[in-house]
């Protein structure tokens, strides 16, 4: 269940919600986007997509120049590409954007499953994205990786990461690259699910009736080429809610989704692996948010690794238990026990949002709405139980934000409609200004 608006990109970035001055940049000839900002440092609004294509999805990884690298689809009709671009610290990019994908059209994405990227210490770039799979129901997709040892100048041949064999249905993926550069992807799966008859009216691969999914993982020890068995980690799981993974500095992968309850709670859910994603322990749910919904939200967890043990999780929340809003556990143990829920932004939220560890502080941002239903996308920065909002706004519609912190930069990519023509934007702002705090803070 998903549902594109239109709608108003706000980035907010200070508790008081007023605008004191206007500025105006040009994306690339295509239109002007008007920026009210409170004395913030704000860049360039730059549209890295094609001017005249159809482009949402996007995904950021830190670049090692201080810049971020990008990762989007732009779609023709039923078909769709991968496309890269390094965007540098001085709001350019780089070099023309890049097909990931091998072969024309064949990959495939829709508003809740956007591509992965993750960058590892050797600077190997990995994508990790779907492709169409073909299939009596013209449904299925498989997982596959793509990797690039040249800063994104080339990508080899994709790698395909589910093992199963029969066509079936793969998404809501995640990527992440630990330290030692093991790779490790997880996914909702398929393959052991019924498959219903499409309806007449179903239009592209993810409108045919939904079944509750199951959880696959799995890694690779030798940069993406092979990877190790696919494994089951949990059953009942949400049809469109994204997985989610983080990587602990005691070599602990975690790994998320939201779990179906009897009586349709629909709650977050986490597990962990000691063993390099081999087997996982036992689900915990992180909060009994006794959210009943008989569907799906579209809506994953986010989670951030502490170097100190800590492990935080992020999500959106409905139900009897409180307000809707984004909320925030965190765990020391090793994902076993959570703390109790704390509201982070009350308020409607679409989409997976985004946790961000600043050192001493995590900062989220998500799309949110105000008071008028507008949409907007938000930030906040979480130190010690304190959150502090601030408020900028961008004028326009904008969607889907995807943002990664790199140096002394928060940088944010997001989905604008210029002239019937959606295209990918990248923005970004120093740290200081946004949160008060530096690199190392």
């Amino acid at each position: 269940m998903s549902c594109a608006k239109t709608l108003l990109f706000v980035f907010v970035i200070c508790s008081v919600s007023v605008t004191t001055s206007c500025a105006r940049h040009n994306n690339q000839g295509s239109s002007n986007a008007e920026l009210n900002s409170r004395a913030a440092n704000i860049g360039p609004i730059v549209r890295v997509s094609s001017e005249n294509g159809t482009a949402a999805e996007p995904a950021l990884a830190a670049a090692g120049d201080g810049g971020v690298y990008v990762v989007w689809i732009e779609h023709h009709d039923q078909e769709a590409d991968v496309m890269f671009a390094h965007f540098s610290p001085d709001s350019k990019t780089q070099e023309p954007a890049i097909r990931v994908n091998p072969e024309s059209g064949m990959a495939t994405a829709w508003r809740g499953d956007p591509p992965t990227i993750a960058v590892a210490p050797d600077g190997t770039i990995y994508v990790g994205w779907t492709t169409r799979a073909q299939s009596p129901s013209g449904h299925a997709t498989n997982i596959v990786l793509s990797a690039s040892s040249d800063r994104g100048k080339s990508f080899a041949k994709p790698v395909k990461v589910n093992d199963d064999q029969k066509p079936a249905v793969h998404g809501m993926h995640s990527l992440a690259v630990g330290a030692d550069g093991h790779v490790y992807m997880a996914w909702l799966d398929e393959r052991n699910i019924p498959q219903p008859e499409p309806s007449a009216s179903a239009e592209g691969h993810h409108n045919h009736a939904e079944s509750n999914r199951e959880v696959f993982v799995t890694s690779s020890t030798d940069g993406g080429r092979t990877f190790a068995p696919n494994r089951r980690a949990a059953v009942d799981v949400c049809p469109c809610c994204k997985t989610a993974l983080a990587l602990g500095t005691d070599r602990r992968v975690y790994l998320s989704w939201r779990q179906v309850l009897p009586g349709d709670f629909r709650h977050i859910a986490l597990a962990s692996s000691t063993d390099d994603a081999q087997s996982f322990s036992p689900p915990v749910i992180v909060s009994d948010d006794q959210w009943v919904l008989n569907g799906c939200p579209v809506s994953g967890a986010t989670l951030s690794a502490g170097t100190d043990g800590l492990l935080s999780v992020l999500w959106y929340a409905e139900g009897e238990k409180g307000q809707p809003g984004l909320y925030t556990s965190r765990s020391s143990d090793g994902g076993r026990t959570f703390t109790p829920r704390e509201l982070v932004a009350a308020g409607s939220a679409h989409g997976t949002p985004v946790l961000l560890s600043g050192g001493t502080f995590f900062s989220a941002v998500w799309e949110g709405a105000n008071h008028d239903g507008v949409a907007q996308v938000m930030t906040t920065k979480m130190k010690g139980g304190q959150k502090r909002l601030m408020d900028l706004v961008i004028s326009g519609d904008g969607h889907l934000p995807a943002a990664v912190l790199n140096g002394d930069r928060l940088f944010v990519a997001f989905v604008k409609n210029i002239s019937d023509h959606p295209g990918v934007f990248v923005t970004s702002a120093l740290r200081k200004d946004l949160y008060g705090e530096g690199p190392q803070a």
